[in-house]
């Protein structure tokens, strides 16, 4: 994989948890070139992502191990196409036994990480003025 790639996932996440739109291993992130998704694994800690997790697969065949909200973000892939999904949960975005895998919190699409992480943003600062 390469590591702009990573990178581009380490700037996402950790721009998220400053915000304090993630804590802990919520949310996720991922990214479709039109033949390989990218996405991080379940469990991983946005503010503290590595190489390890960042996973490779397609959306015929994703990687295992990805992210509970993988059916989510492949859904999103084959109704826009390519680019990138982040997940965030903004304060009082998620409602008290939402299940893993079912819509919750914030999505974003867009063509890459970090407009889509900027459209988190916005909509979050747009909210609470």
């Amino acid at each position: 994989m390469a590591g702009r790639d990573v990178a581009d996932f380490v700037d996402a996440g950790r721009t998220l948890f400053s915000l304090g739109l993630v804590k802990g291993s919520e949310g996720n992130l991922s990214t479709w070139d039109g033949e390989r998704l990218l996405i991080t694994r379940t469990g991983s800690e946005l503010s503290a992502l590595g190489e390890r997790d960042v996973l490779t697969g397609t959306l015929d065949e994703p990687p295992e191990e990805a992210s509970s909200d993988l059916a989510l973000h492949v859904a999103r892939y084959r109704r826009r196409g390519a680019g990138a999904v982040a997940h965030a949960h903004p304060p009082g975005s998620v409602q008290e036994g939402a299940a893993e895998g079912t819509p919750h919190g914030a999505y974003a699409f867009a063509s890459s990480l970090a407009e889509a992480v900027a459209a988190i943003v916005r909509d979050v600062r747009e909210r609470s003025s």
